[in-house]
């Protein structure tokens, strides 16, 4: 089941989906109430089953200088990001837990670590720190239970996002975009941007059972960007 705001979005990513021959139904449904994840984790039900894999990718806002920023935007920020993910783990934990098997799977940014120089999304990242720990807390809370809660923490992956991102920070910079996406690339150890194809092969596993002994983890998607070693 694809949930999100847009019904644009939803339609095609299901028609994308349904093309590389796998099924999905969309639901337009606000995550970030409570309302809203009631309307798509019934969908769900409805079309399939209770949800026992649930996967989150928000959009945490536009770059914006900090003195310019109104402070409304973290607690939007705040709502999109952390609330989203409340209210969806308790419309579906309790089922998950009743079976004995579950995922829930952050696709996050290592901004909530380190933020990226010169993209200014500092509420985006002050709520993505806080989803780091919230998705901790839950796996520890739930580990017992078969459950399994991780978050990505990606760097440059090429979607069209984050060439709106570089788009943004280019202009800012007086700098054609194709010019700094060539100088990010560089930056990164592996040298180059990665693939969605490559972020979607981890998800994948670690909605797997293979995976059954992975979670509380931020793991890093980023060509080797992270300075920490640990």
């Amino acid at each position: 089941m694809v949930a999100a705001r847009g019904a644009d979005a939803v339609e095609q990513t299901v028609e994308a989906i349904r093309r590389m021959g796998g099924i999905a139904e969309g639901v337009t449904a606000d995550l970030t109430s409570a309302a809203g994840v009631a309307l798509a984790v019934e969908a769900t039900r409805h079309c399939f089953a209770p949800p026992d894999i649930v996967i989150t990718n928000v959009h945490g806002g536009e770059p914006c200088d900090f003195l310019d920023s109104d402070p409304d935007e973290f607690v939007n920020a705040f709502n999109s990001l952390v609330m989203s993910i409340v209210h969806l783990a308790r419309a579906t934990l309790p089922a998950m837990r009743e079976q004995g098997w579950g995922r829930l799977l952050t696709i996050g940014t290592a901004a909530a670590k380190e933020p990226a120089a010169g993209l200014k999304l500092m509420a985006a990242n002050t709520a993505r720190a806080g989803v780091v720990t919230l998705n901790k807390s839950l796996a520890d809370e739930f580990a017992r239970d078969g459950i399994t809660v991780n978050t990505l923490a990606t760097g440059w992956i090429g979607t069209q996002h984050m060439l709106d991102q570089v788009g943004h920070m280019a202009q800012a910079r007086g700098l054609a975009a194709d010019d700094l996406l060539a100088r990010l690339s560089r930056g990164v150890p592996v040298g180059r941007i990665g693939s969605p194809r490559e972020l979607a092969s981890l998800a994948a596993y670690l909605c797997s059972d293979l995976a059954g002994y992975v979670t509380g983890c931020l793991i890093p998607v980023d060509g080797g960007s992270h300075k920490s070693a640990w």
